[in-house]
Protein backbone atom coordinates (compact mmCIF):
# COMPACT_ATOMS: atom_id res chain seq x y z
CA UNK A 1 0.00 0.00 0.00
CA UNK A 2 3.01 2.32 -0.23
CA UNK A 3 2.41 5.33 -2.51
CA UNK A 4 5.19 4.57 -4.97
CA UNK A 5 3.98 1.00 -5.41
CA UNK A 6 0.41 2.20 -5.91
CA UNK A 7 1.64 4.63 -8.57
CA UNK A 8 3.63 1.81 -10.21
CA UNK A 9 0.54 -0.40 -10.11
CA UNK A 10 -1.57 2.22 -11.87
CA UNK A 11 1.08 2.80 -14.53
CA UNK A 12 1.61 -0.92 -15.17
CA UNK A 13 -2.14 -1.60 -15.29
CA UNK A 14 -2.50 1.21 -17.82
CA UNK A 15 0.38 -0.26 -19.85
CA UNK A 16 -1.19 -3.74 -19.72
CA UNK A 17 -4.55 -2.29 -20.82
CA UNK A 18 -2.94 -0.49 -23.76
CA UNK A 19 -1.09 -3.67 -24.78
CA UNK A 20 -4.31 -5.68 -24.53
CA UNK A 21 -6.19 -3.14 -26.67
CA UNK A 22 -3.41 -3.11 -29.27
CA UNK A 23 -3.55 -6.91 -29.36
CA UNK A 24 -7.30 -6.80 -30.02
CA UNK A 25 -6.72 -4.22 -32.77
CA UNK A 26 -4.14 -6.45 -34.43
CA UNK A 27 -6.52 -9.41 -34.18
CA UNK A 28 -9.21 -7.35 -35.93
CA UNK A 29 -6.63 -6.46 -38.58
CA UNK A 30 -5.83 -10.16 -39.01
CA UNK A 31 -9.53 -10.85 -39.67
CA UNK A 32 -10.00 -7.93 -42.06
CA UNK A 33 -6.82 -8.60 -44.06
CA UNK A 34 -7.71 -12.28 -44.40
CA UNK A 35 -11.21 -11.39 -45.57
CA UNK A 36 -9.77 -8.90 -48.08
CA UNK A 37 -7.41 -11.58 -49.40
CA UNK A 38 -10.34 -14.00 -49.73
CA UNK A 39 -12.35 -11.42 -51.70
CA UNK A 40 -9.36 -10.85 -53.98
CA UNK A 41 -9.07 -14.58 -54.64
CA UNK A 42 -12.79 -14.79 -55.40
CA UNK A 43 -12.55 -11.83 -57.77
CA UNK A 44 -9.57 -13.43 -59.54
CA UNK A 45 -11.47 -16.72 -59.90
CA UNK A 46 -14.54 -14.92 -61.22
CA UNK A 47 -12.45 -13.17 -63.87
CA UNK A 48 -11.06 -16.44 -65.27
CA UNK A 49 -12.94 -19.02 -67.29
CA UNK A 50 -14.27 -21.94 -65.21
CA UNK A 51 -12.80 -25.39 -65.79
CA UNK A 52 -14.87 -28.01 -67.56
CA UNK A 53 -16.34 -30.58 -65.21
CA UNK A 54 -14.84 -33.24 -67.49
CA UNK A 55 -11.35 -31.98 -66.65
CA UNK A 56 -11.64 -32.14 -62.86
CA UNK A 57 -14.11 -34.87 -61.92
CA UNK A 58 -15.60 -38.00 -63.45
CA UNK A 59 -18.72 -39.87 -62.33
CA UNK A 60 -18.29 -42.61 -59.76
CA UNK A 61 -14.79 -41.41 -58.79
CA UNK A 62 -13.38 -40.18 -55.50
CA UNK A 63 -13.98 -36.52 -54.66
CA UNK A 64 -10.63 -35.06 -53.56
CA UNK A 65 -10.62 -32.39 -50.88
CA UNK A 66 -8.81 -29.88 -53.10
CA UNK A 67 -11.89 -29.81 -55.37
CA UNK A 68 -14.00 -28.09 -52.70
CA UNK A 69 -14.92 -24.66 -54.01
CA UNK A 70 -13.55 -25.37 -57.50
CA UNK A 71 -15.40 -23.32 -60.14
CA UNK A 72 -16.55 -25.47 -63.08
CA UNK A 73 -18.89 -25.37 -66.07
CA UNK A 74 -21.27 -28.15 -67.14
CA UNK A 75 -24.16 -28.74 -69.57
CA UNK A 76 -27.14 -30.98 -69.03
CA UNK A 77 -30.90 -31.36 -68.61
CA UNK A 78 -32.71 -31.02 -65.29
CA UNK A 79 -35.04 -33.75 -64.08
CA UNK A 80 -37.71 -32.06 -61.95
CA UNK A 81 -39.25 -35.39 -60.94
CA UNK A 82 -36.44 -36.17 -58.51
CA UNK A 83 -36.11 -32.71 -56.99
CA UNK A 84 -35.70 -32.28 -53.20
CA UNK A 85 -35.91 -29.47 -50.70
CA UNK A 86 -32.97 -29.59 -48.30
CA UNK A 87 -34.20 -28.31 -44.95
CA UNK A 88 -32.36 -26.45 -42.23
CA UNK A 89 -30.12 -24.29 -44.44
CA UNK A 90 -29.62 -20.59 -43.67
CA UNK A 91 -28.57 -17.69 -45.89
CA UNK A 92 -27.93 -14.27 -44.41
CA UNK A 93 -29.13 -15.44 -41.01
CA UNK A 94 -32.49 -16.62 -42.38
CA UNK A 95 -33.45 -20.27 -42.15
CA UNK A 96 -34.89 -21.95 -45.24
CA UNK A 97 -34.41 -24.61 -47.90
CA UNK A 98 -31.97 -25.46 -50.65
CA UNK A 99 -33.49 -26.59 -53.95
CA UNK A 100 -31.62 -29.75 -55.00
CA UNK A 101 -32.26 -30.93 -58.56
CA UNK A 102 -30.68 -33.82 -60.53
CA UNK A 103 -28.90 -32.73 -63.70
CA UNK A 104 -28.43 -35.36 -66.41
CA UNK A 105 -25.06 -34.29 -67.76
CA UNK A 106 -24.77 -34.01 -71.54
CA UNK A 107 -22.22 -36.21 -73.31
CA UNK A 108 -18.91 -34.40 -73.66
CA UNK A 109 -19.81 -32.00 -70.84
CA UNK A 110 -18.96 -34.07 -67.84
CA UNK A 111 -20.13 -37.60 -68.65
CA UNK A 112 -18.70 -40.36 -70.81
CA UNK A 113 -20.83 -43.18 -69.43
CA UNK A 114 -23.32 -45.10 -71.66
CA UNK A 115 -26.09 -43.57 -69.52
CA UNK A 116 -26.13 -39.83 -68.73
CA UNK A 117 -24.37 -39.23 -65.41
CA UNK A 118 -26.31 -37.49 -62.66
CA UNK A 119 -24.91 -34.38 -61.01
CA UNK A 120 -26.71 -33.10 -57.88
CA UNK A 121 -27.18 -29.35 -58.34
CA UNK A 122 -28.18 -26.84 -55.69
CA UNK A 123 -30.09 -24.37 -57.84
CA UNK A 124 -30.65 -21.86 -55.05
CA UNK A 125 -32.30 -21.09 -51.73
CA UNK A 126 -35.81 -20.09 -50.67
CA UNK A 127 -37.29 -19.17 -47.32
CA UNK A 128 -40.38 -21.39 -47.53
CA UNK A 129 -41.64 -24.14 -49.86
CA UNK A 130 -43.37 -22.66 -52.89
CA UNK A 131 -44.21 -25.09 -55.67
CA UNK A 132 -44.60 -22.30 -58.22
CA UNK A 133 -40.94 -21.39 -57.78
CA UNK A 134 -39.47 -24.88 -57.99
CA UNK A 135 -39.83 -25.73 -61.68
CA UNK A 136 -36.36 -25.88 -63.27
CA UNK A 137 -35.62 -24.47 -66.74
CA UNK A 138 -36.65 -26.91 -69.51
CA UNK A 139 -34.26 -28.27 -72.10
CA UNK A 140 -30.47 -28.17 -71.99
CA UNK A 141 -28.88 -25.65 -69.63
CA UNK A 142 -25.31 -24.45 -69.22
CA UNK A 143 -24.26 -23.92 -65.63
CA UNK A 144 -21.27 -22.55 -63.80
CA UNK A 145 -20.87 -23.13 -60.11
CA UNK A 146 -18.74 -24.39 -57.25
CA UNK A 147 -18.09 -28.01 -56.36
CA UNK A 148 -18.79 -29.23 -52.86
CA UNK A 149 -18.14 -32.58 -51.21
CA UNK A 150 -20.99 -35.00 -50.58
CA UNK A 151 -22.43 -34.96 -47.08
CA UNK A 152 -23.18 -37.84 -44.76
CA UNK A 153 -26.50 -39.59 -45.31
CA UNK A 154 -29.46 -37.99 -43.57
CA UNK A 155 -33.22 -38.40 -43.37
CA UNK A 156 -35.17 -38.32 -46.64
CA UNK A 157 -38.94 -38.17 -47.06
CA UNK A 158 -39.71 -39.25 -50.64
CA UNK A 159 -43.42 -38.44 -50.34
CA UNK A 160 -42.77 -34.90 -49.14
CA UNK A 161 -39.73 -34.43 -51.38
CA UNK A 162 -37.53 -33.28 -48.50
CA UNK A 163 -34.16 -34.27 -47.10
CA UNK A 164 -31.76 -32.85 -44.55
CA UNK A 165 -28.51 -33.86 -46.28
CA UNK A 166 -26.95 -33.85 -49.74
CA UNK A 167 -25.53 -37.35 -49.92
CA UNK A 168 -24.50 -38.73 -53.31
CA UNK A 169 -24.64 -42.29 -52.01
CA UNK A 170 -28.19 -41.85 -50.77
CA UNK A 171 -29.27 -39.98 -53.91
CA UNK A 172 -27.87 -42.73 -56.14
CA UNK A 173 -30.42 -45.12 -54.64
CA UNK A 174 -33.21 -42.69 -55.60
CA UNK A 175 -32.00 -41.13 -58.85
CA UNK A 176 -29.99 -44.05 -60.18
CA UNK A 177 -26.45 -43.81 -61.52
CA UNK A 178 -23.84 -43.21 -62.51
CA UNK A 179 -23.61 -40.27 -60.12
CA UNK A 180 -20.93 -37.76 -59.15
CA UNK A 181 -19.40 -38.01 -55.67
CA UNK A 182 -20.14 -34.41 -54.82
CA UNK A 183 -22.55 -31.70 -55.86
CA UNK A 184 -22.58 -28.33 -57.62
CA UNK A 185 -23.68 -25.04 -56.08
CA UNK A 186 -24.96 -23.20 -59.15
CA UNK A 187 -23.80 -19.61 -59.67
CA UNK A 188 -25.04 -18.85 -63.20
CA UNK A 189 -27.48 -20.49 -65.60
CA UNK A 190 -28.12 -20.17 -69.33
CA UNK A 191 -30.99 -19.93 -69.95
CA UNK A 192 -31.63 -18.06 -66.74
CA UNK A 193 -33.81 -19.53 -64.02
CA UNK A 194 -37.27 -18.00 -63.96
CA UNK A 195 -38.28 -19.14 -60.48
CA UNK A 196 -36.67 -16.34 -58.50
CA UNK A 197 -34.53 -18.54 -56.28
CA UNK A 198 -31.78 -16.85 -54.27
CA UNK A 199 -28.28 -17.73 -55.46
CA UNK A 200 -25.94 -18.98 -52.76
CA UNK A 201 -22.74 -16.98 -52.13
CA UNK A 202 -19.45 -18.54 -53.25
CA UNK A 203 -18.30 -21.06 -50.64
CA UNK A 204 -15.44 -20.16 -48.36
CA UNK A 205 -12.28 -22.27 -48.67
CA UNK A 206 -11.87 -25.15 -46.20
CA UNK A 207 -11.29 -23.69 -42.76
CA UNK A 208 -12.82 -20.35 -43.76
CA UNK A 209 -10.89 -17.21 -44.54
CA UNK A 210 -8.47 -17.90 -41.69
CA UNK A 211 -6.33 -15.20 -40.09
CA UNK A 212 -3.45 -13.15 -41.42
CA UNK A 213 -0.48 -14.72 -39.64
CA UNK A 214 1.61 -11.53 -39.46
CA UNK A 215 -1.09 -9.54 -37.67
CA UNK A 216 -1.92 -12.54 -35.50
CA UNK A 217 1.74 -12.68 -34.40
CA UNK A 218 1.65 -8.95 -33.59
CA UNK A 219 -1.47 -9.48 -31.48
CA UNK A 220 0.21 -12.25 -29.49
CA UNK A 221 3.28 -10.05 -28.97
CA UNK A 222 1.20 -7.20 -27.54
CA UNK A 223 -0.57 -9.56 -25.16
CA UNK A 224 2.78 -10.95 -24.03
CA UNK A 225 4.00 -7.39 -23.36
CA UNK A 226 0.86 -6.81 -21.27
CA UNK A 227 1.62 -9.97 -19.32
CA UNK A 228 5.16 -8.73 -18.70
CA UNK A 229 3.74 -5.50 -17.21
CA UNK A 230 1.63 -7.48 -14.75
CA UNK A 231 4.54 -9.80 -13.99
CA UNK A 232 6.73 -6.74 -13.29
CA UNK A 233 4.21 -5.50 -10.72
CA UNK A 234 4.26 -8.89 -9.01
CA UNK A 235 8.08 -8.82 -8.96
CA UNK A 236 8.13 -5.30 -7.48
CA UNK A 237 5.79 -6.38 -4.67
CA UNK A 238 7.88 -9.46 -3.90
CA UNK A 239 11.11 -7.46 -3.86
CA UNK A 240 9.54 -4.82 -1.59
CA UNK A 241 8.30 -7.51 0.78
CA UNK A 242 11.76 -9.12 0.85
CA UNK A 243 13.41 -5.78 1.66
CA UNK A 244 10.89 -5.11 4.43
CA UNK A 245 11.56 -8.52 5.94
CA UNK A 246 15.34 -8.01 5.84
CA UNK A 247 15.11 -4.60 7.48
CA UNK A 248 12.88 -5.87 10.29
CA UNK A 249 14.79 -9.10 10.92
CA UNK A 250 17.83 -7.78 12.92
CA UNK A 251 15.65 -5.62 15.19
CA UNK A 252 13.49 -8.66 15.97
CA UNK A 253 16.60 -10.64 16.98
CA UNK A 254 17.86 -7.88 19.32
CA UNK A 255 14.61 -7.72 21.26
CA UNK A 256 14.44 -10.12 24.27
Amino acid sequence: MRPRLLVALLLLLAAAGVCGRLGVWQLDRAHSRSQAALEQRRAAEASTAPASLDDVLAPQTRFDGDLVGRRVAVRGVYSAAGQFLVSGRSVGGRNGYLVLTPLRVSAGAGGTQPLPAVLPVVRGWLASPDGARLVPPPGEVTLTGYLQASEAAGTTDLAAGTTDAISSGELANIWGGPIYAGYLVAATSQPAQADGLTWLPPPAPPGGAGLNLQNLAYAVQWWIFGGFALALWSRLVRDEAALAEESSGPRARRDP
